[in-house]
Protein backbone atom coordinates (compact mmCIF):
# COMPACT_ATOMS: atom_id res chain seq x y z
CA UNK A 1 0.00 0.00 0.00
CA UNK A 2 1.38 3.39 -1.01
CA UNK A 3 1.68 5.80 1.94
CA UNK A 4 3.91 8.50 0.42
CA UNK A 5 4.83 10.10 -2.88
CA UNK A 6 8.38 11.37 -3.32
CA UNK A 7 8.93 13.91 -6.08
CA UNK A 8 11.94 15.10 -8.00
CA UNK A 9 11.88 18.88 -8.51
CA UNK A 10 13.38 20.00 -11.81
CA UNK A 11 11.68 18.59 -14.89
CA UNK A 12 9.00 17.10 -12.63
CA UNK A 13 7.24 19.76 -10.56
CA UNK A 14 8.71 22.63 -12.57
CA UNK A 15 9.76 22.75 -16.21
CA UNK A 16 13.42 22.66 -17.10
CA UNK A 17 14.78 25.69 -18.94
CA UNK A 18 15.83 25.21 -22.54
CA UNK A 19 19.45 24.66 -23.47
CA UNK A 20 19.40 28.10 -25.07
CA UNK A 21 18.19 29.72 -21.84
CA UNK A 22 20.94 28.03 -19.83
CA UNK A 23 23.53 29.09 -22.41
CA UNK A 24 22.28 32.68 -22.09
CA UNK A 25 22.57 32.46 -18.29
CA UNK A 26 26.16 31.29 -18.55
CA UNK A 27 26.87 34.03 -21.08
CA UNK A 28 25.55 36.71 -18.70
CA UNK A 29 27.52 35.43 -15.71
CA UNK A 30 30.70 34.93 -17.74
CA UNK A 31 30.41 38.44 -19.14
CA UNK A 32 30.15 39.92 -15.64
CA UNK A 33 33.13 37.88 -14.44
CA UNK A 34 35.19 38.62 -17.54
CA UNK A 35 35.73 35.01 -18.63
CA UNK A 36 34.84 33.17 -21.88
CA UNK A 37 31.25 31.91 -21.78
CA UNK A 38 31.94 28.46 -23.21
CA UNK A 39 34.77 27.83 -20.77
CA UNK A 40 32.65 28.99 -17.83
CA UNK A 41 29.83 26.68 -18.95
CA UNK A 42 32.25 23.77 -19.12
CA UNK A 43 33.54 24.64 -15.65
CA UNK A 44 29.96 24.76 -14.31
CA UNK A 45 29.27 21.32 -15.73
CA UNK A 46 32.55 19.88 -14.44
CA UNK A 47 31.84 21.01 -10.87
CA UNK A 48 28.26 19.68 -10.75
CA UNK A 49 28.84 16.83 -8.31
CA UNK A 50 30.64 18.98 -5.73
CA UNK A 51 28.07 21.76 -6.14
CA UNK A 52 25.09 19.42 -5.78
CA UNK A 53 26.54 17.99 -2.55
CA UNK A 54 26.95 21.48 -1.13
CA UNK A 55 30.72 21.20 -0.92
CA UNK A 56 31.31 24.80 -2.01
CA UNK A 57 29.16 26.22 0.78
CA UNK A 58 27.47 28.99 -1.20
CA UNK A 59 26.37 29.83 -4.71
CA UNK A 60 29.06 32.52 -4.87
CA UNK A 61 31.74 29.91 -4.20
CA UNK A 62 30.15 27.58 -6.75
CA UNK A 63 30.34 30.29 -9.40
CA UNK A 64 33.94 31.01 -8.43
CA UNK A 65 34.78 27.28 -8.63
CA UNK A 66 33.36 27.09 -12.16
CA UNK A 67 35.34 30.17 -13.20
CA UNK A 68 38.53 28.73 -11.72
CA UNK A 69 37.87 25.40 -13.45
CA UNK A 70 37.73 27.29 -16.74
CA UNK A 71 41.39 28.13 -16.26
CA UNK A 72 40.87 31.89 -16.43
CA UNK A 73 41.33 34.64 -13.90
CA UNK A 74 38.08 36.43 -13.08
CA UNK A 75 36.86 39.63 -11.49
CA UNK A 76 36.11 38.68 -7.87
CA UNK A 77 34.40 42.02 -7.26
CA UNK A 78 31.78 40.93 -9.80
CA UNK A 79 30.75 37.83 -7.80
CA UNK A 80 27.84 39.56 -6.00
CA UNK A 81 26.30 40.57 -9.32
CA UNK A 82 26.82 37.08 -10.75
CA UNK A 83 25.01 35.65 -7.70
CA UNK A 84 22.10 38.04 -8.32
CA UNK A 85 21.88 36.82 -11.92
CA UNK A 86 21.83 33.20 -10.78
CA UNK A 87 19.13 33.86 -8.15
CA UNK A 88 16.94 35.70 -10.66
CA UNK A 89 17.23 32.78 -13.07
CA UNK A 90 16.46 30.17 -10.41
CA UNK A 91 13.41 32.05 -9.12
CA UNK A 92 11.99 32.01 -12.64
CA UNK A 93 12.89 28.35 -13.02
CA UNK A 94 10.99 27.43 -9.85
CA UNK A 95 7.57 28.11 -11.35
CA UNK A 96 5.21 25.18 -10.60
CA UNK A 97 3.67 23.36 -13.53
CA UNK A 98 -0.01 24.26 -14.06
CA UNK A 99 -1.35 21.11 -12.40
CA UNK A 100 1.21 20.91 -9.57
CA UNK A 101 -0.82 22.59 -6.81
CA UNK A 102 -4.05 20.72 -7.50
CA UNK A 103 -2.31 17.35 -7.83
CA UNK A 104 -0.34 17.77 -4.62
CA UNK A 105 -3.44 18.94 -2.75
CA UNK A 106 -5.48 15.97 -3.91
CA UNK A 107 -2.71 13.53 -2.98
CA UNK A 108 -2.65 15.05 0.51
CA UNK A 109 -6.44 14.72 0.67
CA UNK A 110 -5.88 10.98 0.23
CA UNK A 111 -3.71 11.05 3.38
CA UNK A 112 -0.52 10.48 1.41
CA UNK A 113 2.70 12.00 2.70
CA UNK A 114 4.50 14.22 0.19
CA UNK A 115 8.29 14.41 -0.08
CA UNK A 116 10.82 16.13 -2.29
CA UNK A 117 14.25 14.84 -3.32
CA UNK A 118 16.23 17.35 -5.36
CA UNK A 119 19.73 17.58 -6.77
CA UNK A 120 20.28 21.31 -6.50
CA UNK A 121 22.61 24.18 -5.72
CA UNK A 122 22.65 26.27 -2.56
CA UNK A 123 20.18 28.92 -3.68
CA UNK A 124 17.30 26.45 -4.14
CA UNK A 125 16.65 25.64 -0.44
CA UNK A 126 16.99 29.36 0.33
CA UNK A 127 14.28 30.24 -2.22
CA UNK A 128 12.09 27.20 -1.44
CA UNK A 129 10.10 28.60 1.54
CA UNK A 130 8.84 31.47 -0.61
CA UNK A 131 7.28 29.14 -3.21
CA UNK A 132 3.52 28.81 -3.19
CA UNK A 133 3.51 25.01 -3.15
CA UNK A 134 6.22 24.57 -0.50
CA UNK A 135 3.69 24.15 2.37
CA UNK A 136 2.25 21.10 0.61
CA UNK A 137 5.41 19.08 1.27
CA UNK A 138 5.96 17.14 4.47
CA UNK A 139 9.66 16.51 3.90
CA UNK A 140 11.72 18.42 1.32
CA UNK A 141 15.31 17.17 1.00
CA UNK A 142 17.92 19.15 -0.93
CA UNK A 143 21.22 17.63 -1.98
CA UNK A 144 23.20 20.75 -1.15
CA UNK A 145 21.98 20.59 2.46
CA UNK A 146 22.02 16.82 2.93
CA UNK A 147 25.50 16.44 1.37
CA UNK A 148 24.10 13.59 -0.72
CA UNK A 149 22.80 13.50 -4.27
CA UNK A 150 20.87 11.23 -6.59
CA UNK A 151 21.45 8.47 -7.59
CA UNK A 152 23.15 7.68 -4.24
CA UNK A 153 20.93 5.11 -2.45
CA UNK A 154 21.69 6.83 0.86
CA UNK A 155 19.83 9.92 -0.37
CA UNK A 156 16.71 7.91 -1.15
CA UNK A 157 16.96 6.04 2.15
CA UNK A 158 17.17 9.31 4.05
CA UNK A 159 13.98 10.52 2.37
CA UNK A 160 12.21 7.27 3.31
CA UNK A 161 13.37 7.67 6.91
CA UNK A 162 12.10 11.26 7.07
CA UNK A 163 8.75 10.20 5.62
CA UNK A 164 8.68 7.18 7.95
CA UNK A 165 7.78 4.74 5.19
CA UNK A 166 9.44 1.72 3.61
CA UNK A 167 10.57 1.64 -0.01
CA UNK A 168 7.61 -0.54 -0.97
CA UNK A 169 5.25 2.05 0.53
CA UNK A 170 6.62 4.95 -1.53
CA UNK A 171 6.07 6.09 -5.10
CA UNK A 172 8.92 8.06 -6.70
CA UNK A 173 8.05 10.46 -9.53
CA UNK A 174 10.81 12.01 -11.65
CA UNK A 175 11.86 12.89 -15.20
CA UNK A 176 14.87 10.57 -15.09
CA UNK A 177 18.06 12.59 -14.79
CA UNK A 178 21.24 11.31 -13.12
CA UNK A 179 20.07 7.70 -12.98
CA UNK A 180 17.40 8.50 -10.40
CA UNK A 181 14.68 6.20 -11.75
CA UNK A 182 16.86 3.10 -11.84
CA UNK A 183 18.29 3.92 -8.40
CA UNK A 184 14.83 4.24 -6.84
CA UNK A 185 13.65 1.03 -8.48
CA UNK A 186 16.74 -0.83 -7.26
CA UNK A 187 15.97 -0.16 -3.61
CA UNK A 188 12.38 -1.32 -4.04
CA UNK A 189 10.39 1.85 -4.58
CA UNK A 190 7.49 2.15 -7.02
CA UNK A 191 8.69 4.42 -9.83
CA UNK A 192 6.99 6.53 -12.50
CA UNK A 193 8.71 8.70 -15.09
CA UNK A 194 7.11 12.03 -15.98
CA UNK A 195 8.16 13.31 -19.35
CA UNK A 196 5.86 15.50 -21.50
CA UNK A 197 6.22 14.54 -25.16
CA UNK A 198 6.07 18.18 -26.23
CA UNK A 199 9.27 19.11 -24.40
CA UNK A 200 12.17 19.68 -26.79
CA UNK A 201 15.69 20.89 -26.14
CA UNK A 202 15.23 21.29 -22.41
CA UNK A 203 18.32 21.30 -20.21
CA UNK A 204 19.02 17.89 -18.66
CA UNK A 205 21.73 16.05 -16.74
CA UNK A 206 22.46 12.51 -17.98
CA UNK A 207 18.85 11.54 -18.83
CA UNK A 208 17.68 7.93 -18.63
CA UNK A 209 16.62 7.55 -22.22
CA UNK A 210 16.34 3.78 -21.87
CA UNK A 211 13.67 3.82 -19.13
CA UNK A 212 11.03 1.20 -20.00
CA UNK A 213 8.89 1.42 -16.87
CA UNK A 214 5.64 3.32 -16.21
CA UNK A 215 5.51 6.88 -17.48
CA UNK A 216 3.13 9.82 -17.55
CA UNK A 217 3.06 13.19 -19.28
CA UNK A 218 1.24 15.31 -16.69
CA UNK A 219 1.29 15.38 -12.89
CA UNK A 220 -2.50 15.10 -12.77
CA UNK A 221 -2.23 11.61 -14.29
CA UNK A 222 -0.88 10.43 -10.94
CA UNK A 223 -4.39 10.73 -9.52
CA UNK A 224 -5.56 7.92 -11.79
CA UNK A 225 -2.73 5.45 -11.22
CA UNK A 226 -3.89 2.13 -9.80
CA UNK A 227 -0.82 2.18 -7.54
CA UNK A 228 -2.27 4.98 -5.41
CA UNK A 229 -6.03 4.64 -5.93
Amino acid sequence: MIKAVLFDLFGTLVDNPTNAEVAQLHQEIASVLGVPAEEFANGWKATFQERARGEHGSIAKSIAAAAIMSGNSFDESALPRSVEIRYEFTRGWLTPRPDAHSTLSQLRDRNLKIGLLSNCTDEVPEIWPSLTFAPLFDEPLFSSQERLRKPMPEFFQRALERLNVSASECLFVADGDNGELAAAKKIGMHVVMIRPSDLLNDYRQDPEEDWDGPRIERLSELLHLETIL
